[in-house]
């Protein structure tokens, strides 16, 4: 039975309400990690131009999740990098996803379905995707994923016309099946996949739902959910192999076999449900473990995770169907963030809070409901747990009110990560903190010394210190572990320029090329060498090929336009020129000299 009206916006208030004070702290919040890319330095939200690259041109952006950079591009619009306006975005959002949950599990008749909804509002573990403003992608998808399903639920929930006739009805006694409603449901799911591709397991919950609610799977739902199961497969498969591409997730740290990737999910999988019943330590990286096929403990959380299931499958009749379909869905939305599929963030961590953000309330609606219907009153005791999960999210949310907050708390949980003294030092870097800079610096080598990429990291902190003899030697340490890492050659040829050898300098550049041919930096750096050295049909080339490889590198088309003007081609130099200052506006200041003057004196 459905709730009055007035009862419905009233709760729907209350969800926002509650979802607004629990992430209020964020709205005061800086940008972060990766924002950059998707918001600050993301040339795409500039123009117009930029919005028809957001859907033609893939590698113009981080991850192709065109209506996730739709939305940075109007909010761009309309307060520029203002970043209190992308967070606000993000928690309306997330709020908007947490009353259509409701909504749905009250279409499915779930018990404490409002109670479930506020949950997954309100829990901690949802703090790094809606105060993250890289994650839009999460609370974006959700939005679409649960309005889907609500419109599917509603399209399969009326009787077919076929239903109808084998019961001797007329047409005109029973509302049929909308069309347009099963097409909306459609559009919604592409929609939440072109905002991230983990929602490709949506037809899936949909079919477990139904058996749930039915006990069997008919024609009818096997043919109306294939288009889902079609397009979602197309999509997720072209976001493996962007990961694979252009986010560049291959190399030994990303080299397991089938068994290693099984357990990594099974553990993964405990890992999620441990969090959500047990909130504690948090942290936006946590430690990744080692995988060992032959320590018994780790082939215990893939066969509990079996035995589960299977536990649930047994009790169906005497439990319902309901704790197998929550459990399943939940395990199923995990499937492509478990590490049966190669994404960057494996090479630092095998989980994420983020990964379990749809997946959580699967989790979230079998806890509510399984306690729900053992004693209405566990209803009442979970209702007490609200203000205690509001309290910790909000304090959970200051961690990331900016990048240095967030890394100092990350840092403290998980101290033998690399990556977390690295991302550290840079942020103390930028804020002229040289001395605890440079201790980071030395953690992230001293914790990977057989990695190439600590070395050259430490290489490029002496570079922008002024040191080129250490940059140098640190870039030949990681050349002796990896001599055909290309960001080496690339750093040498840096330290050399700084040095004046430029002869030197373009021999190192060139091999970082003939090891990376889309090395956009070092095509452009090597340009600008050649025309140091008035090589100047070479750079010219060089300057193209960058372009080519990345249209967004602003001071490329700059360099290219002060190149032609030397060239005397004034009407090509004016729209590299102006090219560059649609890129970055405070390019513009450089008009008189790349546009009025030669490169070289008479």
């Amino acid at each position: 039975m459905l709730a009055p009206r007035k009862t419905i916006i009233g709760l729907s208030l209350l969800l926002f309400a509650l979802t607004l004070l629990a992430y209020a702290p964020s709205i005061r919040g800086g940008f972060i990690w990766d924002d950059d890319d998707y918001v600050e330095n993301n040339a795409n939200l500039r123009s117009a131009g930029g919005l028809v690259d957001i859907w033609t041109a893939p590698r113009t952006s981080a991850q192709y999740y065109p209506m996730v950079f739709t939305t940075f591009w109007v909010e761009h619009q309309l307060w520029g990098l203002s970043a209190p306006g992308y967070h606000l975005v993000n928690v309306l959002l997330h709020a908007t996803a947490a009353v259509l949950l409701w909504r749905l599990l009250l279409a499915l008749e779930i018990p404490a379905a409002w109670l479930a909804a506020c949950l997954f509002a309100i829990h901690p573990v949802q703090v790094e995707s809606v105060a993250w403003i890289t994650e839009r992608k999460n609370v974006l998808s959700a939005v679409f994923y649960f309005a889907s399903a609500l419109c599917y639920v509603a399209w399969a929930s009326r009787p077919s016309v076929t239903a109808d006739r084998q019961k001797g009805k007329s047409l005109d006694q029973t509302p049929k099946p909308s069309c347009a409603l099963y097409f909306v449901s459609l559009t919604l799911f592409v929609a939440a996949l072109l905002s991230k591709t983990v929602t490709c397991s949506l037809p899936a919950a949909l079919l477990l739902v139904l058996w749930w609610k039915r006990g069997r799977i008919t024609q009818r739902d096997m043919i109306s959910l294939a288009p889902f199961f079609v397009i979602g497969l197309a999509l997720a498969t072209m976001t493996v192999w962007f990961e694979r591409s252009h986010v560049l997730a291959v190399g030994p740290e990303w080299d397991f076999s089938i068994i290693d990737r099984v357990l990594i999910a099974g553990r993964a999988v405990w890992f999620y449900v441990a969090k959500l019943v047990r909130p504690l330590r948090l942290s936006f990286i946590y430690p990744r473990w080692v995988v060992d096929t032959r320590d018994p403990v780790q082939w215990a959380f893939p066969i509990g995770v079996i035995v589960a299931l299977a536990v649930l499958w047994r009790m169906r009749q005497r439990w319902g169907r309901g704790p197998l379909a929550a459990a399943l869905i939940f395990v199923g939305t995990l499937v492509p963030a478990l590490g049966f599929f190669n994404i960057y963030p494996m090479r630092y961590s095998f989980v994420a809070d983020h990964f379990q953000y749809h997946a959580s309330a699967a989790l979230i609606v079998l806890i509510v409901c399984g306690l729900s219907s053992i004693d209405q009153r566990w209803t009442t005791g979970l209702g007490i747990l609200v203000p205690l999960l509001l309290l910790t999210t909000v304090l959970r949310t200051m961690v990331y009110q900016d990048v240095e907050t967030l890394w100092r708390d990350t840092v403290a949980k998980n101290p033998d990560s690399w990556m977390v003294h690295l991302n550290l030092a840079k942020v103390l870097a930028a804020r002229n903190n040289e001395a605890e800079a440079q201790h980071h610096f030395e953690q992230q080598v001293a914790l990977a010394p057989q990695l190439a990429e600590t070395h050259w990291n430490m290489g490029v902190n002496f570079a922008r210190r002024n040191m080129p003899d250490e940059a140098l030697l640190e870039y030949d340490r990681a050349l002796e572990r990896d001599p055909r890492f290309p960001q080496a050659f690339f750093g040498r040829g840096n330290a050399f320029v700084a040095k004046g050898d430029l002869a030197q300098a373009e021999r190192e550049y060139r091999r970082a090329i003939e090891l990376k041919p889309d090395y956009a930096q070092a095509h452009h750096e090597l340009a600008q060498v050649l025309v140091r050295t008035r090589q100047l049909q070479p750079a010219l080339e060089h300057y193209i090929r960058a372009i080519e490889i990345d249209p967004n590198m602003a001071k490329a088309h700059l360099n290219l336009a002060a190149l032609l003007t030397a060239l005397g081609k004034p009407e090509e130099a004016r729209q590299q020129f102006d090219e560059a200052v649609r890129l970055d506006p405070s390019l513009r200041r450089y008009g008189d000299d790349v546009l009025g003057r030669r490169l070289f004196p008479q």
